[in-house]
């Protein structure tokens, strides 16, 4: 499970960057997906995510870290088709204001835990036995 979570991890670093680089285009994207079908897209994407982040948690470098944000991320997954789409219609406004600062900002953000993620799950290093 190290693999798809890795993938997961890199792809949620990636669209971190793109936030900070380009966030107009994402915000774009976002507002296109707050529809009853997309929210349940996003509630599978992140539901699948923090179970992957569970599962690989075990053989990682840092298993406390991964199953709290593992476990952060799926609930927040199951939790997503609660809430509707008229708070993240707001939150996304939220987001836009002030020439896209916040967005920016929570773009760092993702970039940041998105590469601690990756490197919590790659292998951990043998230590060379001395002779």
């Amino acid at each position: 499970m190290q693999m798809p979570a890795i993938l997961m991890s890199a792809l949620f670093a990636a669209i971190g960057a793109m936030s900070v680089f380009w966030p107009y285009i994402v915000l774009d994207f976002a507002r296109n997906l707050v529809t009853p079908n997309g929210m349940f897209a996003a509630a599978a994407v992140r539901v699948v995510f923090g179970a992957a982040l569970l599962l690989a948690a075990g053989t990682s470098r840092a298993p406390t870290l991964l199953r709290v944000f593992g476990l952060v991320i799926l609930v927040a997954g199951l939790a997503t088709p609660l809430f509707g789409a008229e708070p993240a219609l707001g939150l996304l406004d939220t987001l836009s204001a002030d020439g896209g600062a916040w967005m920016r900002i929570t773009g760092t953000i993702a970039l940041a835990f998105g590469c601690i993620f990756v490197w919590a799950l790659s292998p951990r290093q043998m230590t060379p036995q001395r002779r």
